[in-house]
């Protein structure tokens, strides 16, 4: 067969779209590059794939990286026939030009084989299955008799104990022989149309679409969009728009909502959203005052930032719990400039009994705290139950909260906000010159990211340095949740 050698990420990645499988081989350079947040990612794949096998005692790894293929190739062939190994970790086989390296690879009792793709995952995705047959395809091709496969990721339901990690509760295996056999047909077709494709010169024409996003985010969409002429407020904008009547919009050729006709059905929301883009201004459209009136004074404004390791690392926790290290507080008090308080956590320790006390004293017990989204109430329940002793404390807090989220999405909309009621989204419009462009982080999977290379940090001053971006960030969201309270009362008070 001719053409580029394919791996099973490639083969993938050329079943999302041929034309980003043909830039990986022929213009990388034109993806979007990772951040640090896409990098955690990466990093606790591999964490987790380095902890599943440990499974599996005396299996051997097969060390030889992507530049000594064939090396790995032997190695493995060699281990195999020797008949002393258990299983195999990194195993490497090729078949017709397509090269893939097992996660783990077990030996059954009847000298047969069973296929283990290690995700760092908690939940079985259509992908996964897609990944487990390219690989039994390869593996038969080569001539393994491979009986069983499966995937095995996180167990959402695995309490860590806070003592050892329990790693045959920790992994959940999801047996998928039968599903990925009934693939196997079209994979060698497939890899061949992909690799008589990279031999071309010319990149493939195919346009932008629901494809550049499913099952992962192509990091060349920037490119591949660059010159599209852009809607000004394009249907996308319309909240909660069924697929049929996308396709309806579509059918009409309609891109633009202002275009709409009035006779379309859309819901209250959508149409609110069209009044507000044909007049270009707010749109006013439920009681801003009486959705205000519960806010009593002191005003406090809270925000939390998490870590959701996939390996617990503290007791009672389980794969991804969130964790809060960070919290921010503004206070205001009449008419006196607001006040800011703030803990983060700086050791790689449990931060939630300190978090927990020192989020006490800087809420005081009087006045509603604003928060923007139910996830401040979410994390207050579950730091309520890593910290019983403080538990009551904390439900009281809980009881104080307001969600100013609510009040946006049924009170009110901006064409600016864009379809869109993020607080980035909605503060610009209705607060403006507060934004985030400013801040070295801007965007909380980042801070989560940096939080921990923080903690692994020895250089003092890069780990400060990142601390006092982390606190900036985090002041920032409360006080924009304060802008956009008093941007809301004013609105209010205007539209009385």
């Amino acid at each position: 067969m001719s053409g580029p050698r394919l791996s099973k990420s490639t083969y993938l990645t050329g079943k999302q779209c041929h034309l980003r499988l043909w830039h990986d081989f022929h213009a990388r350079d034109l993806a979007t590059p990772a951040d640090e947040a896409l990098q955690l990612v990466f990093d606790t794949g591999h964490e987790v794939g380095e902890l599943a096998c440990r499974r599996y005692p005396g299996g051997h790894l097969v060390a030889h990286d992507h530049k000594h293929v064939p090396e790995a190739l032997e190695e493995t062939r060699r281990v195999i026939d020797a008949g002393a190994a258990q299983a195999l970790f990194e195993a490497a086989f090729e078949h017709k030009h397509v090269l893939v390296r097992a996660d783990v690879l077990e030996r059954l009792r009847d000298g047969t084989w069973r296929l283990v793709e290690v995700k760092s995952t908690t939940k079985l995705k259509d992908v996964f299955v897609l990944d487990v047959a390219v690989q039994l395809w390869v593996l038969r091709g080569a001539g393994l008799d491979v009986r069983e496969a499966g995937v095995l990721t996180l167990n959402r339901d695995y309490v860590y104990d806070g003592v050892q990690l329990d790693v045959d509760a920790l992994f959940k295996l999801h047996p998928v022989f039968d599903e990925a056999t009934a693939l196997l047909k079209g994979i060698g077709g497939e890899a061949q149309k992909m690799q008589a494709m990279l031999t071309r010169s010319e990149a493939p024409a195919i346009a932008p679409g629901d494809h550049c996003f499913t099952p992962y985010n192509c990091p060349y969409y920037a490119h591949c969009t660059r010159d599209l002429a852009q809607p000004d407020h394009g249907i996308t904008e319309l909240p909660r728009l069924s697929g049929a009547l996308h396709a309806d919009l579509d059918e009409a050729g309609i891109d633009e909502i202002e275009d709409i006709p009035d006779s379309f059905p859309l819901n209250h929301l959508q149409r609110v959203v069209r009044s507000a883009v044909r007049q270009g201004r707010i749109q006013v459209h439920g009681n801003l005052r009486n959705a205000l009136a519960a806010i009593k004074p002191p005003v406090r404004h809270l925000d939390f930032e998490t870590f959701a390791p996939a390996i617990p690392r503290f007791a009672g926790t389980r794969p991804y719990d969130a964790i809060p290290f960070l919290f921010s507080v503004h206070t205001e008090r009449d008419d006196q400039p607001p006040t800011h308080a703030d803990y983060l956590h700086e050791g790689d320790d449990d931060p939630r009994p300190t978090l927990a006390k020192r989020l006490l004293d800087a809420l005081g017990k009087e006045g509603t705290i604003c928060v923007y989204s139910n996830y401040e109430r979410r994390m207050l329940r579950e730091l309520a139950a890593a910290v019983p002793q403080r538990a009551k404390a904390l439900a009281a807090i809980e009881a104080r909260l307001f969600d100013l989220l609510p009040v946006v999405r049924n009170c009110c909309y901006h064409p600016d906000f864009r379809g869109s009621f993020s607080i980035k989204s909605v503060l610009p419009a209705l607060a403006p010159g507060l934004g985030y462009d400013d801040l070295a982080v801007a965007d909380g999977n980042l801070a989560a990211a940096l939080h921990q290379r923080a903690l692994s940090n020895d250089n003092v001053v890069e780990r400060q340095q990142t601390f006092a971006a982390l606190r900036a960030y985090c002041q920032r969201d409360t006080l924009a949740t304060l802008k956009l309270r008093k941007a809301l009362a004013a609105l209010a008070r205007s539209a009385a």
